[in-house]
């Protein structure tokens, strides 16, 4: 049996349900703010997904990545999307190359989810947001 890695639908809704539950418990609840989140980068990787396809022929980055990114948006602000998308990306190509010896170099059939570096690099921006609120708010 073939390993497929997909984010399912509704993990991808429930994060995006619950970053927006979460802005209204704290007091934090803009409408356009998580709209224009999510459609800001949810439309980014929807973007490199289709460069990447047309360049390469071949699927890059799955739709699943590109509803969590949008789900993301309902967590953080677009302030935040520089740190999330470096956050993810960093920790992915830290973990192939650490990957490197394991897998003898054998990039070219190597696929790597990117799901969980999205979920990092979604934890990590929205603790750092939090933070400066908070020293903001002293």
């Amino acid at each position: 049996m073939r390993e497929r890695s997909i984010i399912p639908d509704v993990c991808n809704a429930l994060l995006g349900l619950t970053g927006v539950a979460a802005h209204w418990l704290l007091g934090s609840f803009d409408v356009l703010r998580i709209v224009t989140g999510a459609v800001v980068f949810g439309g980014t990787f929807a973007l490199a997904r289709a460069v990447h396809f047309r360049a390469r022929g071949q699927v890059g980055l799955g739709l699943g990545d590109v509803k969590m990114a949008a789900a993301a948006g309902c967590w953080i602000t677009i302030a935040s999307f520089p740190l999330f998308l470096a956050i993810a990306s960093l920790s992915a190509l830290l973990f192939v190359l650490a990957m490197l010896p394991v897998w003898k170099g054998a990039l070219q059939k190597r696929r790597v989810p990117f799901g969980p570096f999205l979920a990092l690099g979604l934890a990590l921006s929205w603790l750092a947001e939090a933070s400066s609120v908070s020293v903001l708010e002293i």
